[in-house]
């Protein structure tokens, strides 16, 4: 697609033949269908992450910190995903024969603009909070778990901070001229959106990088303390870093596929540019919203992951005790077993 003038988008205010036929499609009303399944399934178990956070946490208190504040992020994200996703539709029935009544003036986006934007950012930029998390437990062990709280409003600032560069980068100053088919849509003139993508996903990949190598780091730390410690909190500790490190990296690793998904996907139409027409961008473009099924992600992997870890804690606790019955005995066995 061509870059066009202000004046010649603000001169286009009725859908093509094409996109029209695309806006009042039954694909796009199945797409409208998928998406808000998604949305509502996000809903249920971003409830029952924070429940799971709240009173059967398996994360350090930074941690957790963090997860939570991604989770209501994410609220506001799929809130006005599914807000706008509404509009179009309802759009797509009253009008469907009206193509000059079908599309949205940018300038009347503000508000969808700025939540859905500000809150994708952020979003992604959580893996960069999480990744310096784990890195700074690693390597700073005694200072992070007396110092949690701080870390966290630290790392949270910082990914505020990303997030409104990112956004002053790619919108601001950009004229909102011309219609959008939906309110979620970038403005069109706003040529720095595919770069502000590109460096996401390098982030992301960045992050994932620091991520591996720190739950490496804490798989074979673990393993030395089993080995050389008898402390209890030495050993708990070091197996909380572990799982703590492992959750970090499937949720990096899941976001990147879904961040991929997205910001690949649109830059190959971009570029693409006149191959590709204005209908079939949209219908493509409604179908990768990365950042809504990577807020599907995130609660899942916390809820199952904190199901998972606590019920293997129960069971590792019932072996002990049935095999070797009280504490300090089995620690008797297990320096014999050591010597």
């Amino acid at each position: 697609m061509s870059q066009l003038t202000a004046e010649e988008l603000d001169s286009q205010k009725c859908a093509s033949e094409g996109l029209t036929s695309v806006l009042t499609s039954i694909t796009m009303k199945f797409n409208f269908l998928f998406i808000t399944t998604v949305i509502l399934l996000s809903y249920c178990f971003t409830w029952l992450a924070i429940r799971a956070l709240w009173k059967n946490n398996i994360f350090s208190n930074s941690t957790r910190l963090i997860l939570i504040a991604c989770l209501l992020n994410s609220v506001v994200h799929q809130t006005t995903m599914l807000e706008s996703r509404m509009r179009q539709t309802y759009r797509s029935f009253v009008f469907a024969s009206e193509p000059c009544n079908l599309l949205y003036r940018s300038s009347d986006c503000v508000f969808e603009l700025h939540s859905y934007y500000l809150t994708g950012y952020f979003s992604t930029y959580s893996v960069c909070s999480l990744a310096f998390d784990r890195l700074v437990s690693h390597y700073k062990s005694k200072f992070y778990h007396t110092h949690q709280y701080f870390i966290a409003v630290s790392l949270l600032v910082l990914q505020l901070l990303l997030t409104l560069v990112s956004f002053y980068i790619a919108y601001y100053g950009v004229h909102l001229a011309g219609y959008v088919p939906v309110c979620i849509h970038y403005p069109r003139l706003a040529v720095h959106y595919s770069t502000v993508n590109t460096v996401r996903t390098v982030v992301m990949v960045c992050c994932l990088v620091v991520t591996g190598f720190i739950y490496y780091l804490s798989v074979k730390s673990e393993k030395q303390i089993q080995k050389s410690s008898y402390s209890p909190g030495k050993r708990y500790t070091a197996y909380e870093n572990v799982t703590t490190s492992q959750s970090v990296c499937i949720l990096i690793v899941l976001k990147l596929f879904c961040n991929m998904l997205s910001s690949i996907g649109i830059n190959l139409l971009l570029l693409m540019g006149e191959v590709v027409s204005e209908g079939t961008f949209v219908l493509v473009a409604l179908f990768l919203p990365g950042v809504t099924y990577a807020n599907l992600c995130l609660p899942l992997v916390i809820y199952f992951k904190t199901k998972l870890i606590i019920r293997n804690r129960k069971f590792r606790i019932a072996v002990m005790t049935s095999m070797y019955g009280d504490a300090g005995e089995h620690i008797d066995r297990l320096k014999k077993s050591w010597e």
